[in-house]
C-alpha cells in the first residue's frame, strides 16, 4: 500500500490506488471456505503476544489449519519480551517465524524482514490487490496508517489494539454525596476529566484515609485517586506519550520537506510539554497506591477491581473486560469508560506481519487475511476480543447497555480514533526505524522520573541525550 502524499497535518487520505474510510459500512464476505487450495502445505510458526484476552485467538489459528491442512503452531510471549526475541531471528533470516507480531512502532525498523501486504496480494490472492482492499475497508485507517512505513507501504494486517482510554468508578461520580463535596471544594461539577487539572482536582479529592468516608460509608482501607503503570515496564511511556499528544506536541517532531520526513527535531513546545509530563506525572504519583512506582497493567487493574482506586485514567481498552468485574467485587460499584484527556491516547496495536524468510508466505497471507476479515473480527470481538474492525465497532448494537463487559471500550475507543486520525503521520513512533530501541529507552527515563529517582529537568535531559544518540547510531534519518 501506497498512502498518498500528505497535506497539512492530515495523516490518511484517499491514494490513487487505494481508500480507506473510517467505517466502510459492509461485510466484505471473506471467510474460511475461500481460502484457494494452498499449494504449500508447509507447517508455519505464528508469534503471539500473551496476556489479558490474547489467547482467544488460538482456537482462530486451528479452525485455520483445519480447513487448509496446513499445520499451524504458535509461541505467546508477553509484551517485555516480544522485540528482543523477535529481532533475533529476523535479523538472523532464520524464518522461525512465519508470522511476526508487530508492535505497530517497530514497523519502520523490521520492514526489510517483512512482505508488504500488497505483495503478497498479487502473487497469491485470485483477487488480486482488490482481494485484500475489501478486508482492509473495514480496518480503522489510524491503525493501518500505524501498520505502515512512513513512505506508506502496508506491512501488516493490524487484527488486536489496545488503544487506551479512562476506567473510573461510575458509582462514585454519580453519587449525590460525592458531586456535592467535590463542586463544593472546587466550584465545578464532577464529571470525566477534560482537561489534567480537571483530572488532578479528581485523584486529590478521591485519595482517602482509612476510616474516611467514601459515598457514605466508612473506609476499611486507604484508598486512592489512581491507579497507574509506573513501573519499568512498556507501558509508563505510553501514559507519558497520551500526555504530550494530547498537547498538541511530540517526544520528537517530524522535519518535512515537502511531504518527505528528512529528520526529527525536538522543538521548544516538545521541550516544554515533555517537562509538563514528567511534573505532572510524579504529582499524580502522590494519588496512586503504594506498589504503583513497580506497576503494569497488572497491578493498575487488579488496584481498580479491588476497590482500592476510583480512577485508571490511561489504561489499555483490553483491560475493560477485567475492570468492569469491579461490580461483582465491591458492592454497588460500577466501572465506565471515557476517552482520556486531550483524546490523544497512546493507540497501541499489533499487526500480523508476514516474514521474508517463511518457508510458507501463501499460508502466512492467507492466515492474516482471514484473522482480519469482517466475520472474524465481529465473532472475536463478541467474545470480548479489543479488535480492530471499525466496520463492526461501529454497529448500533456494540454497546455498553447491550454487553457491559464486552463492549463499554468501543465507543470512547471510536471517538478516539476519529480524532486522532489527523495527527498520526507526525508520531516519532511510525516515522522512525530506530523505534524499537528508543520505546525500551523511554522506559527507563519514564519509569526513573515517575518514581523520583530523576527530577523533570533531568528526564528531558535523559530523554534528549538518548533519542539524539540511537536514531543516530540505528535509524536512517538525523536528529535536526
Amino acid at each position: 500500500m501506497q498512502l498518498p502524499k500528505m497535506m497539512g497535518r492530515i495523516a490518511v487520505a484517499v491514494s490513487t490506488a487505494l481508500s480507506f474510510s473510517a467505517v466502510a459500512l459492509a461485510d466484505d464476505g471473506f471467510t474460511l471456505s475461500d481460502i484457494p487450495e494452498l499449494k504449500n502445505k508447509e507447517p508455519i510458526h505464528v508469534a503471539l503476544e500473551a496476556g489479558g484476552a490474547a489467547d482467544l485467538i488460538i482456537p482462530y489459528l486451528q479452525k485455520f489449519s483445519d480447513t487448509t491442512g496446513v499445520p499451524v503452531t504458535s509461541e505467546s510471549m508477553v509484551f517485555a519480551t516480544i522485540y528482543s526475541k523477535e529481532v533475533v531471528e529476523l535479523q538472523g533470516r532464520t524464518g522461525a517465524y512465519d508470522v511476526v507480531v508487530t508492535e505497530t512502532s517497530w514497523t519502520n525498523e523490521w520492514r526489510d524482514y517483512l512482505y508488504p501486504i500488497f505483495e503478497l496480494a498479487e502473487k497469491y490472492d485470485p483477487d488480486g490487490r482488490e482481494g485484500i482492499q475489501k478486508v482492509l475497508d473495514g480496518i480503522d485507517p489510524g491503525l493501518l496508517r500505524m501498520a505502515s512505513t512512513r513512505d506508506g507501504t502496508l506491512m501488516g494486517m493490524p487484527y488486536y489494539t489496545y488503544t487506551m482510554v479512562s476506567i473510573y468508578r461510575d458509582d462514585l461520580f454519580a453519587d449525590a454525596g460525592e458531586q456535592a463535596a467535590f463542586k463544593a471544594k472546587y466550584g465545578y461539577d464532577l464529571a470525566p476529566a477534560t482537561t489534567w487539572e480537571q483530572l488532578r482536582d479528581q485523584g486529590e479529592f478521591f485519595t482517602r484515609k482509612k476510616g474516611e468516608k467514601l459515598r457514605g460509608e466508612t473506609l476499611e482501607h486507604d484508598f486512592y485517586g489512581f491507579s497507574l503503570m509506573a513501573g519499568r515496564f512498556p507501558h509508563v511511556q505510553d501514559e507519558l506519550a497520551a500526555m504530550i499528544w494530547s498537547k498538541d506536541a511530540h517526544w520528537a517532531s517530524p522535519v518535512r520537506e515537502g511531504d518527505k520526513v528528512v529528520g526529527f527535531s525536538i522543538t521548544d513546545k516538545d521541550r516544554e510539554t515533555l517537562k509538563w509530563a514528567f511534573a505532572t506525572y510524579q504529582d499524580y504519583m502522590k494519588f496512586a497506591p503504594p506498589g504503583s512506582e513497580n506497576a503494569f497493567w497488572d497491578f493498575a487493574t487488579a488496584q481498580f477491581v479491588e476497590g482500592n482506586t476510583a480512577i485508571i485514567p490511561l489504561m489499555y481498552n483490553g483491560l475493560w473486560n477485567w475492570a468492569s468485574s469491579v461490580r461483582d467485587k465491591v458492592p454497588g460499584a460500577k466501572a465506565a469508560a471515557a476517552p482520556v484527556v486531550g483524546k490523544r491516547p497512546y493507540t497501541g496495536a499489533f499487526h500480523f506481519a508476514p516474514s521474508r524468510d517463511s518457508g510458507n508466505a501463501e499460508a502466512a497471507y492467507w492466515l492474516l487475511k482471514y484473522i482480519g476479515s469482517y466475520a472474524t473480527q465481529k465473532e472475536m470481538i463478541e467474545g470480548g476480543w479489543a479488535g480492530t474492525n471499525a466496520t463492526v465497532l461501529s454497529q448500533p448494537d456494540k454497546t455498553v447497555d447491550t454487553n457491559y463487559s464486552a463492549y463499554g471500550w468501543i465507543p470512547p475507543t471510536l471517538a478516539q480514533w476519529d480524532a486522532q486520525l489527523p495527527d498520526v503521520n507526525d508520531y516519532l513512533h511510525f516515522n522512525s526505524s530506530a523505534f524499537g530501541k528508543i520505546y525500551e529507552q523511554m522506559t527507563i527515563i519514564g519509569h526513573e522520573n515517575a518514581t523520583g529517582v530523576t527530577t523533570p529537568d533531568e528526564s528531558l535531559a535523559a530523554w534528549e541525550k538518548a533519542m539524539g544518540a540511537l536514531q543516530k547510531k540505528f535509524g536512517e534519518l538525523p536528529v535536526k
